[in-house]
């Protein structure tokens, strides 16, 4: 059976902003304009990792007003999280039709946000790993990152889920050389990751290298979402941009089915052409491609 992982980001791609921002950092007493703008300042004054910035200031707050720091509280803010239209049944939605189809459908999020507010979601049951940020909790209180996921080492994980190397510890497994009809667990023309903007680029720029695909996701009613959409599909970033509603026969459900009917990601791989090669000298037959699946977003 033929297999195919989508890979998530999670902020901006499944709801709105960051997951932090709808009610985590409120309940910190801090407005969320200013958490941010301290998570910076800390990051440059210190020379710290901004994810690494974010997660140290958002335990100090969190354990400064009171409020219990746990994988069991992380979750049940997971559980009040807003998410995009049609994303809670999406995941079994895609699974059933892609069985139909004799294609094993893997779903993975490779994110920045919290591990244990993304495991109180509704749809947690359907994903087959999360990998975000993590701590490691005593008396209350998350002592050190257990993981941190930052815009550029998330790359690292699509290797990890391409190798089946999916424990985070497990250094020679994601490093050991894959050569050609060496088994791979999901070979790197059959992912595709969705994203929705910049912080996304080295993980959409692997996976067009290596003849996978990309999605941008816009939000709706979102003018800078959009623009940053535009921007990278011009540049060759993305194979789509697509609005942010995953419900049934929507935009981006009729993109992922008919790439599942049509094997489209085989025949885009034989031709191993960079999109940005593509956008540049305007090879007919990636054009007419490429046209065919913005035409299925109309």
């Amino acid at each position: 059976m033929k297999k195919i992982a989508l890979c998530y980001d999670f902020d901006g791609t499944l709801c709105t902003g960051y997951m932090q921002n709808q009610k985590l950092i409120p309940d910190c007493k801090i407005d969320v304009g200013k958490f941010w703008t301290e998570v910076t300042k800390n990051s440059k004054k210190n020379k710290v990792d901004p994810t690494l910035s974010y997660l140290l200031l958002l335990e100090n707050k969190m354990h400064g007003t009171g409020i219990e720091i746990s994988k069991k509280n992380f979750n049940q803010y997971g559980k009040k999280l807003k998410l995009f239209a049609g994303v809670n049944d999406w995941f079994k939605r895609i699974n059933k039709f892609g069985k139909k189809h004799n294609v094993k459908i893997e779903h993975y999020i490779i994110s920045s946000g919290l591990t244990d507010m993304i495991q109180g979601c509704k749809f947690i049951k359907q994903i087959n790993k999360v990998y975000a940020c993590e701590y490691i909790y005593k008396n209350k209180r998350g002592i050190w990152p257990k993981l941190s996921v930052n815009y550029s080492n998330k790359v690292q994980y699509l290797y990890r889920i391409h190798k089946g190397a999916f424990d985070v510890s497990d250094q020679e497994g994601v490093n050991k050389k894959k050569y050609f009809g060496d088994n791979v667990h999901v070979p790197f023309e059959n992912m595709i990751f969705f994203g929705d903007g910049e912080t996304d680029v080295p993980t959409f720029n692997v996976l067009n290298q290596n003849n996978g695909k990309s999605i941008c996701i816009y939000e709706e009613g979102n003018k800078k979402s959009l623009n940053v959409a535009k921007k990278l599909f011009s540049e060759g970033r993305v194979h789509h941009l697509v609005k942010n509603d995953y419900r049934d026969r929507s935009k981006i459900d009729r993109l992922i089915k008919n790439i599942i009917k049509s094997n489209i990601l085989y025949v885009l791989s034989i031709l191993s052409i960079p999109l940005s090669i593509a956008y540049q000298y305007g090879k007919p037959e990636v054009n007419t491609i490429i046209q065919f699946i913005i035409e299925v977003d109309k």
